[in-house]
């Protein structure tokens, strides 16, 4: 029984190392970006008073308002589907990807300005409390994953080069690195 179990968990285990990898990629890269896309939303007007119109509702209000960008985004990805059924499957995915990119930033805007509202609701709470638990599991599978280790190696060490040739190329006095350092400050003053 306990080599069937060992066997059972070796045949799994890469299954399980994708969805944990699954998961942290998405909280890694597309929630966290996602929020940032939403922070620079909330600078237009409208949707600034939005917000501070979200902090006002109660708590049950707050969690029914996040069935709004999924039925807004239904149309949406209806109409990307019909697409892709009309022979334009570029066109197609590019609108689903545009509307799952959209929707995550609301999502995360709603959540970074709703979260100790939706605390207060019991359900929402408990349902945290698992997603945290499964989230922290998937990261401590990750880290312990020679594959992961590896990884994180790789892109620590893509980084440092991406970070070297861009001082380099400031540092150039040519063109290309002046108008990359031109390019950087007014980001920097925009932000």
């Amino acid at each position: 029984m306990h080599a069937i179990r060992r066997k059972l968990r070796l045949a799994v285990r890469p299954a399980i190392l994708l969805l944990a990898f699954a998961l942290v990629l998405f909280e890694e890269t597309v929630w966290r970006w996602g929020g940032a896309l939403g922070a620079l939303l909330a600078r237009i007007p409208l949707l600034a008073a939005l917000e501070r119109l979200v902090a006002r509702l109660p708590p049950p209000a707050v969690f029914a308002l996040f069935l709004v960008p999924m039925a807004l985004l239904l149309p949406v990805k209806l109409a990307a589907l019909w697409l892709i059924a009309a022979g334009h499957p570029l066109l197609g995915l590019g609108v689903i990807v545009a509307a799952k990119v959209g929707g995550t930033a609301v999502s995360a805007r709603l959540y970074a300005i709703a979260e100790p509202k939706l605390m207060q609701v019991p359900a929402f709470a408990w349902a945290r409390g698992k997603v945290a638990a499964l989230l922290a599991r998937a990261h401590a599978f990750l880290d312990a994953s020679p594959a992961w280790q590896s990884a994180r190696r790789a892109m620590a060490a893509l980084r440092e080069r991406a970070r070297a040739l861009r001082v380099r190329l400031a540092g150039a006095g040519g063109g290309l690195g002046l108008r990359l350092a031109a390019a950087r400050r007014c980001l920097r003053r925009t932000a």
